[in-house]
């Protein structure tokens, strides 16, 4: 099981990674304002021209300490739900990180591609909270602690995505 498990790990990471929004060339072609700064970036609104570029800030600057913290205490415990939890938690973090890493280093998207590519990963959250859910259910303690740690994440990029994705609606 853990064999198929990591092989499908690698699978998901590829494909996330292939499907990086700023990694398909569908850039803007306006010239945006100056680079904002890092502060600006990541609070208040995003910057006209650069909203894909705080969008991968957003999501890097919320993965990466989550990554540090799931990873550190998944090997501290003992327990084998809490391990799987914060192990795949770890993971699901990191693979976010990667995602945001593509996309502060690519183009920036056109504003309606990325609302319309927000949306479609909202719709694909949606899928990973309902196989957490299945796995969540499970009798192994591995699997429950994987499950809910793969629903934790789905929630937070359903709700990352939309809110995100609505900030890009209409103007």
């Amino acid at each position: 099981m853990s064999r198929s498990f990591a092989v499908a790990l690698l699978v998901c990471l590829g494909l996330g990674l292939a499907q990086a929004p700023f990694s398909l060339g569908v850039a803007n072609t306006e010239a945006p304002s100056p680079r904002p700064t890092w502060e600006g970036l990541l609070f208040g609104p995003a910057p006209e021209g650069y909203r894909g570029l705080a969008t991968s800030a957003r999501l890097l600057a919320w993965s990466v300490p989550w990554a540090l913290v799931g990873s550190s205490l998944g090997l501290l415990s003992e327990n084998p739900a809490q391990r799987s939890f914060w192990l795949t938690h770890a993971i699901w973090a990191s693979v976010n990180s990667g995602i945001a890493l593509v996309g502060l280093l690519g183009p920036e998207p056109e504003k309606a591609y990325l609302r319309d590519l927000l949306y479609l990963n909202a719709g694909l959250d949606l899928l990973y909270i309902a196989g957490g859910i299945y796995l969540a259910l499970r009798p192994e303690a591995r699997s429950q602690g994987a499950g809910w740690a793969i629903v934790l994440q789905g929630t937070w990029l359903l709700l990352f995505d939309l809110f995100n994705a609505l900030a890009l609606e209409g103007g």
